[in-house]
């Protein structure tokens, strides 16, 4: 009897302790401490038959009171037989407070009006990409010779942009590159990332900024297959400050073959002005 006595004692006393280590749990402050991580990969055979790996990794940090996102990518290019032509990597990382909107999640930054364009990379600036623009003031610019250059004026101006170009196929005039300059830099500041050009483009587009340049406040943005936008907020060039510009490759290969076509065409002109006047000079003879 003793030793029942004994026993249910004991097993008393490891409920008691159990219950008293359930409390203790139970009242632990519970960690503010929060990450999530998430990893992407895309592969894109380009016209030449190179290959593009995209590996980006982002982490997103809070302990409760600032939010902390980190984003790497890592760009690889091969040829057909799978050497590396070339690879760079480019990174940063950006703290805000709780509450506060950061680069993500992108789509919860539109309204139901806004929703409607994000992710709609056909056009830039009010022009349609592959459509035809119709000028009379098209010239040859020495940077781009493959293409026409003429300005417009979009329907919605930039604030504090002072030019407007846009670059055409030199036969059929399609647009292929948009321009925006600025002779002064768009509100200059230390904290480039969170620009407000930046951003805006982030939310019309639904995509990351990613910097590529060490030495100056320069982005770009993948908007669509084989079309491209950056956007250099300062010492852009020796003329503008602030340069944004888009394009579509598409349509720029188009232009370098128009432009090839030109040279043949000139090419067979002068072939047959030269065999007239031989003719001609030697009929003389």
């Amino acid at each position: 009897m003793k030793d029942r006595k004994a026993m249910i004692a004991a097993f008393g006393g490891l409920l008691v302790a159990a219950a008293f280590c359930v409390h203790a749990a139970a009242d632990k402050p519970k960690a503010k401490d929060m990450t999530s991580k998430m990893a992407e990969s895309s592969v894109t055979t380009n016209d030449n038959g190179s290959v593009s790996r995209v590996f980006t990794e982002s982490t997103v940090t809070t302990n409760g009171n600032m939010v902390t996102e980190r984003r790497r990518e890592t760009r690889t290019n091969m040829d057909m037989d799978g050497n590396v032509l070339e690879t760079s990597t480019s990174e940063y990382a950006q703290s805000y407070p709780v509450g506060d909107v950061g680069v993500v999640p992108l789509s919860s930054r539109t309204s139901d009006d806004d929703a409607k364009s994000v992710g709609n990379a056909d056009s830039f600036l009010g022009l349609k990409f592959g459509e035809k623009f119709s000028s009379t003031n098209f010239v040859e610019d020495a940077n781009y010779p493959d293409f026409l250059r003429a300005e417009f004026k979009p329907s919605k101006p930039l604030d504090g942009f002072d030019d407007y170009y846009v670059y055409v196929t030199p036969k059929t005039h399609k647009i292929a590159k948009i321009y925006a300059c600025a002779k002064e830099a768009i509100d200059p500041g230390a904290s480039w990332r969170r620009h407000y050009l930046i951003e805006a483009l982030e939310k019309r587009y639904g995509t990351w900024a990613r910097l590529c340049s060490w030495r100056r406040p320069c982005y770009s943005f993948e908007i669509g297959p084989y079309r491209h936008v950056t956007a250099c907020l300062a010492g852009a060039s020796q003329s503008y400050e602030t340069v944004i510009a888009a394009w579509d490759d598409a349509i720029g290969s188009q232009a370098v073959q128009e432009k090839d076509e030109i040279r043949e065409e000139a090419r067979k002109t002068a072939a047959e002005r030269r065999g007239k006047r031989v003719s001609a000079a030697a009929a003389a003879f």
